[in-house]
């Protein structure tokens, strides 16, 4: 009877141990799904260039058929489409905002916590740690310590999707080599030995993981499941095409060391290879048939064999940076870090150095060659590439980088119980403290630290967010320009996609192009720092026009002004010169300003303005010419320099002109070193580049207008 009692009282202490472990995943995950979604719409302050990009992607694949939906997106240097798949599936639900770009990567965020508390708990016996369920606990909890990992859950790119499927493919792979193959007809014997092993402490369920407890379940499923993670992630990010690297080594190791496993599990891997292959067809098909689009991204970040190209580092100074990421100076970005915070506080990185050491004290097992392997080559991107340490480069070692933080808390605590046999349980309430407190300070340096960040306005392009949602707001049919950048740029599209009434501002380079509305009011935002033109060229135009501060950076510095002109303004050009000539396809010349340098110096630059004036919209886009002409003996004009190329260097294509404007474009060249003395024209016009046929101009059989003459 006595043993019956101590039986049933040992099976309620681990079904209470077994509730509470459910008890803190459960707690975690909601921990991790309110730090990836506070206050996601307002934090990252802004909505970034690439976040906008796959925004804008994301809503056109939602107003498409899903079977047209493409593998790899060829913008914005190529990516692969899982991601935004997902998320043209919200964009659906959801409809435009910056919480839709950005609820696919916290959600993967959330998921992760639960994902490696899985995988710590497959992989827990294999390493041989001493307490398998806090072990994977602490596994979950640490990733909500990494300010690197709350940095990528919050930013509409692909990467937090990628370390949930590849921390879901190994924890699918770990159960999958953990379950015996052979055990689906297990004999009476084996059935009882299951059962005693089941009744045994829940801290320690595998005494010998080289030699597992026999279990009835097939790992079929999980070989599936492993294969359909692997294929999947080829659709995720770029260091998923490292994952052989981790995988090869395991089957070598796995050969040698578990052989006989490994021969039994034969059908199953072939059944996941198979899966892995197929689901990944379609992308690899494409990556064959458009090879550009597999290299253009590593060509362009990659050290190797560029180490003197401006901002490139050495290996030997990557190797050093990367090594000193993890406790010394990270990364430098303030999008991606508070600059220099290492990737591990002062609570969590002497863990992490003593989960390392007993990986490497043991590393011909196969677990610890694993966690190794893995967190090597999930390092490769960022020491092989540029401006290393990069966090979002390193972003496939975050699973590894948590184990083994796990592993040091669960090696330090059973280093302690040796020294004190009954103090299990304060070894383990210590190794939660140390967590908690770690996430009490990332909490901290997201929230309130790198919020504050005045980096953060450029690193987010708040200026551009904060234009975008000033120009929905106005509302008021107002035609708007904005210089020299911010047409294109996709944080003012997708921001006004939402306000579908208010139009993309027209675009020009004012510090080569201004486009003029003179015959309806109009809006301009000047980019202050950026565009040092528009604001005294402008004004001097529209006396009347009213200038006001529009943005003002978290420094206190003007980002951007405000010229407005009122219905009715006066529209002068003081300093044009008239010359009014009528062309073709509703462009005509006003005038010109010219300003040769003095005595027609060899050698200087000399600038031409010109002032088009638009009466129709025009239906090609032209190229601009000025050319220096000079008379020879027989009486021909001569060619001795001149500029060609598109209105505003392709910041005004002629295309784009509106009737009523008039654009004034600046073209410069350089004169010849052996410029001789005598009278000068400049012939101004315009030509479709394809043919090189220009536009008409009444009386010239060349089709240009002279300006001068101009003596020297």
């Amino acid at each position: 009877m006595g043993h019956k009692t101590g039986s049933s009282s040992n099976v309620q202490a681990n079904e209470r141990i077994g509730r509470l472990g459910w008890s803190i995943l459960l707690v975690l995950t909601v921990v991790a799904f309110v730090m990836r979604f506070y206050r996601l719409e307002s934090l990252p302050p802004g909505l970034f260039y690439d976040e906008a990009f796959n925004g804008l992607d994301s809503w056109k694949l939602a107003q498409t058929s899903i079977s047209q939906w493409p593998v790899f997106l060829t913008g914005n240097q190529g990516r692969e489409a899982l991601f935004h798949w997902l998320m043209a599936l919200l964009h659906r639900l959801n409809g435009l905002s910056v919480w839709t770009i950005r609820a696919v990567p916290a959600l993967c965020g959330a998921l992760l916590t639960p994902a490696l508390i899985w995988l710590g708990w497959e992989v827990a016996p294999w390493l041989g740690v001493k307490n398998r369920r806090s072990f994977a606990l602490w596994s979950g909890a640490v990733v909500l310590c990494l300010f690197w990992s709350q940095v990528f859950s919050r930013y509409g790119i692909r990467l937090s999707l990628f370390v949930l499927i590849e921390t879901l493919l190994w924890a699918a792979l770990w159960r999958a080599w953990s379950l015996n193959p052979k055990a689906l007809n297990l004999n009476a014997e084996a059935q009882s030995h299951r059962g005693a092993a089941e009744s045994q402490s829940p801290n320690h369920p595998i005494s010998n993981p080289q030699s597992p407890i026999p279990n009835p379940q097939s790992p079929i499923p999980f070989w599936l499941l492993t294969g359909l993670f692997v294929g999947l992630s080829f659709y995720t990010y770029l260091p998923a095409r490292l994952l052989p690297l981790i995988l090869l080594p395991l089957l070598v190791a796995a050969f040698w060391q578990e052989r006989a496993r490994l021969l039994a599990h034969l059908p199953g891997l072939a059944v996941g290879l198979a899966v892995a292959v197929i689901v990944a067809a379609p992308i690899g098909l494409y990556f064959v048939q458009n090879p550009v689009s597999f290299t253009t991204r590593v060509d362009q970040v990659t050290i190797i064999g560029r180490e003197g190209r401006d901002g490139a580092q050495g290996l030997g100074a990557n190797i050093a940076a990367v090594a000193g990421m993890f406790a010394g100076a990270g990364d430098a970005n303030p999008r991606s870090n508070v600059p220099g915070r290492p990737g591990l506080d002062w609570l969590l990185a002497p863990f992490f150095a003593l989960g390392l050491l007993l990986v490497v004290g043991r590393v011909w097992r196969l677990a610890q060659l694993w966690l190794l392997a893995g967190l090597g080559v999930m390092l490769l991107p960022t020491l092989l590439s540029e401006f290393a340490p990069n966090f979002q480069r390193a972003i496939g070692a975050i699973p590894f980088v948590a184990l083994l933080v796990a592993l040091g808390l669960d090696g330090l605590a059973g280093l302690a119980s040796r020294l004190w046999r009954g103090g299990g349980l304060v070894y383990l309430a210590a190794g939660w403290l140390v967590v908690a407190a770690s996430f009490g300070l990332t909490w901290r340096a997201y929230f309130v630290e790198w919020a504050n960040l005045p980096d953060l306005f450029p690193a987010w392009d708040v200026g551009f967010t904060r234009v975008a949602q000033e120009l929905a707001a106005a509302d008021d049919g107002v035609r708007t320009y904005m210089t020299p950048r911010g047409r294109e740029h996709p944080t003012i599209g997708y921001l006004l996609e939402t306000s579908p009434e208010t139009p993309i501002p027209q675009g020009f380079d004012g510090r080569i192009c201004v486009r003029v509305a003179t015959d309806v009011p109009a809006r301009y935002i000047i980019l202050d720092k950026e565009d040092f033109r528009s604001e005294s060229l402008l004004t001097a135009i529209y006396p009347q026009a009213r200038v006001t501060t529009s943005v003002v950076e978290t420094s206190g510095t003007v980002w951007a002004r405000r010229l407005e002109q009122p219905a009715g303004g006066a529209v002068v050009f003081p300093e044009m010169q008239p010359q009014s000539v009528t062309l073709s396809d509703g462009i005509d010349l006003l005038g010109h300003q010219l300003f040769p340098p003095a005595g027609m110096a060899a050698g200087a630059t000399f600038y031409t303005r010109l002032y088009w004036q638009v009466s129709a919209p025009p239906s090609a886009d032209y190229t601009a010419f000025a050319h220096l002409l000079q008379q020879n003996d027989a009486g021909d004009l001569v060619l001795v320099a001149g500029a060609d190329r598109p209105p505003g260097d392709g910041s005004c294509p002629t295309t784009e002109w509106l009737p009523g404007e008039v654009v004034i474009d600046e073209l410069q060249f350089v004169l010849p070193a052996n410029l001789p003395a005598g009278e000068f024209f400049v012939a101004v016009g315009l030509y479709t580049p394809e043919d090189q046929r220009r536009l008409t101009v009444p009386g010239s059989p060349e089709n240009q207008v002279l300006i001068g003459p101009i003596k020297k």
